[in-house]
C-alpha cells in the first residue's frame, strides 16, 4: 500500500462515477427525477443513495482519522477478507437492501443540484484521502455497515464497487421509461 497503489484506486473510483455519470446522461435531466414502473427509485434517488453513502464515508473517515494514526488497528487477514467478500458481493448482479444507517433517498434535489454536489464531495474526498500520511493506508479507518472494519484501499474499492453496482439499476431505470 503506497501513494501508486493510492493513485491507481482513486482513479478507478472516479472511471465509475464517470461511467455512471455517462448512463444518467442517457436518461436526461428531463426524466431522471421520474420514478419507474416498477416502483423502485428514481435515477435521482439512485444516484442521491450513492452520495449520501460517500458522504458518510467522507465524514467517518475524517473523524477516525482526526487523532492521527498511532492509535488505529492494523488490517489484518480477517479484514481483508471480508473487504474483499463486500466487493465481490457488489460485483455480482445480486440485488441488496441498503443498509439501515443510510436514509432512503427523497429525490426532492435536481439533477444539476446532485451533479454539482457530488463533483464537490469529490473535491473534498480527492484533498482528504491525498492528504493522509501513508502511515493510514492499513489502518481500520472505516466502520461498513455489511463488512466491518476497513481500511483505506478497501474503503475505496467499496465506493467503486458500489457504484458500479448501481449502474445497471439505471440501465434498468432508462429500460423502463422507454428509453
Amino acid at each position: 500500500m503506497n501513494e501508486d497503489g493510492l493513485i491507481e484506486r482513486w482513479n478507478a473510483l472516479t472511471e465509475a462515477r464517470n461511467a455512471f455519470l455517462e448512463e444518467l446522461e442517457k436518461i436526461g435531466e428531463s426524466r431522471s427525477a421520474t420514478v419507474p414502473s416498477d416502483g423502485g427509485w428514481s435515477a435521482l434517488q439512485v444516484m442521491e443513495h450513492i452520495m449520501t453513502s460517500e458522504t458518510g464515508t467522507l465524514g467517518y473517515l475524517k473523524k477516525k482519522t482526526s487523532s492521527g494514526w498511532e492509535g488505529l488497528d492494523l488490517a489484518g487477514p480477517e479484514h481483508e477478507q471480508a473487504g474483499t467478500e463486500l466487493v465481490r458481493r457488489l460485483q455480482s448482479a445480486e440485488r441488496y437492501k441498503a443498509p439501515t444507517v443510510l436514509p432512503e433517498p427523497v429525490g426532492s434535489a435536481s439533477y444539476t443540484t446532485l451533479i454539482a454536489a457530488w463533483h464537490q464531495l469529490r473535491d473534498d474526498m480527492e484533498q482528504f484521502v491525498f492528504s493522509l500520511d501513508e502511515e493510514f493506508f492499513p489502518k481500520l479507518i472505516l466502520r461498513q455497515p455489511a463488512a466491518g472494519p476497513l481500511h483505506l484501499f478497501h474503503t475505496l474499492e467499496f465506493l467503486e464497487a458500489h457504484i458500479r453496482h448501481h449502474i445497471p439499476q439505471i440501465q434498468r431505470i432508462r429500460e423502463s421509461l422507454g428509453e
